[in-house]
């Protein structure tokens, strides 16, 4: 299981926004932005939506520049 940490680094690398995966994973925007800010970490539940979010457009983005 990634970390928050972990899926917000992959996403900066794969060039998708912040707002592409938390609204993709059903997460509220204030939950990302206090996990990014340091004040919360995410429940397990949480971090497989952003993560399988994160997988879902990066798979998309690939096969769309491919």
């Amino acid at each position: 299981m990634l970390s928050f940490e972990e899926i917000d680094k992959r996403r900066a690398a794969a060039g998708l926004t912040r707002k592409a995966i938390y609204e993709r994973a059903g997460v509220d925007g204030e939950t990302w932005r206090r996990s990014a800010s340091g004040e919360t970490e995410p429940n397990t539940k949480t971090l497989r939506k952003l993560s399988a979010a994160l997988d879902e457009l990066t798979r998309e983005r690939e096969h769309d520049n491919g």
